[in-house]
């Protein structure tokens, strides 16, 4: 796996990439890094050019001078990343707020995606009242971030999640866990209180929604304020697959990776089958349509010559 930093003109991003052939483009969760995607970019290097990279503020693309963040900028921040590494048209495959960047992205740039997967992630943080009652909370206690450090902030955020009946969602198993727990060292607290203020303020009701094909995967004990979300995302994308990875939670990728893997491959798969019929469909009328132009300009050239020869004859 190739490891190195862009420069753009937004910033330097930390990148990771292996394989050839169709861009598929991981985006992590909040608070998390480019690591989350490891084993699925070792598992689809030998058929895509697998891209994952660390959002800015996160992982080794760190500190950010940047006063306030949207997912808009994140967006953003991703045309650059493409535009650097020359990938035009890729799959999207985002994660909780990586979800969230796809779908701004693809609002803003549907000509240069490919195909939506999107996970454990919604359209919206204030969709419901009792979304609108949880993200009122979390802001409350957010300056804490900075305050008490990072590790504080998350102990109240998993508070304020259990008062509502919503308990350890985040991570199944210990794999999960123990990454979780060394992704956020990475993270320094002011980062983390821009970075859950532009989670807190999206809202992707207004979005355009380009018809591409769509994945939408749920961890099967991932939170029940995402859960609900996936019936509107598939309503937003009409004819999205839509999954529940069994044994997993929020971090559907880690908690249960063959799984996710298995499912990412079949829509993938579908993905390239249909492309091949399109292509041949599309090569059989380009075929037959040259195939008619040849017709045509025979047939005009026979009756130029039958008139000419009329007109000649005494």
């Amino acid at each position: 796996m190739d490891s190195f930093f862009v420069e753009t003109r937004r910033g330097r991003t930390y990148v990771q990439t292996q394989g050839t052939g169709v861009p598929l483009v991981f985006i992590h969760a909040a608070l998390l890094n480019s690591g989350l995607w490891t084993q699925q970019i070792e598992t689809f290097s030998d058929l895509f050019e697998c891209v994952a990279y660390d959002l800015r503020g996160h992982g080794r693309t760190g500190l950010s001078g940047m006063r306030r963040y949207s997912i808009g900028t994140f967006a953003d921040d991703l045309v650059e990343v493409l535009d650097a590494l020359e990938l035009r048209r890729p799959i999207l495959c985002g994660l909780s707020m990586g979800g969230m960047i796809a779908q701004s992205f693809a609002a803003k740039y549907p000509e240069r995606v490919r195909a939506l997967v999107l996970c454990d992630t919604g359209v919206s943080t204030c969709h419901y009242l009792t979304d609108r009652i949880l993200n009122q909370a979390i802001g409350l206690v957010t300056p804490t971030a900075t305050l008490l450090g990072v590790s504080e902030f998350r102990r109240f955020t998993h508070l304020i999640n259990q008062c509502f009946g919503d308990h350890s969602w985040v991570a199944q198993t210990q794999k999960s866990i123990d990454f979780v727990e060394d992704a956020l060292g990475l993270v320094s607290p002011p980062e983390v209180v821009k970075i859950v203020t532009a989670i807190r303020k999206f809202d992707s009701s207004p979005l355009y929604r380009p018809k591409v094909p769509a994945l939408i995967l749920n961890g099967e004990s991932d939170s029940p304020f995402i859960l609900r979300h996936a019936k509107i995302l598939q309503q937003a994308y009409p004819g999205a697959d839509y999954r529940i990875i069994p044994k997993a939670g929020h971090l559907a990728n880690l908690d249960n990776p063959e799984t996710f893997d298995l499912m990412l491959l079949e829509f993938l798969s579908e993905l390239a089958s249909k492309r091949a019929r399109e292509f041949a469909v599309m090569a059989w009328l380009s075929s037959t349509l040259a195939k008619g132009r040849s017709l045509i300009k025979s047939f005009t050239s026979r009756r130029e010559t039958t008139t000419a020869e009329s007109v000649e004859r005494p």
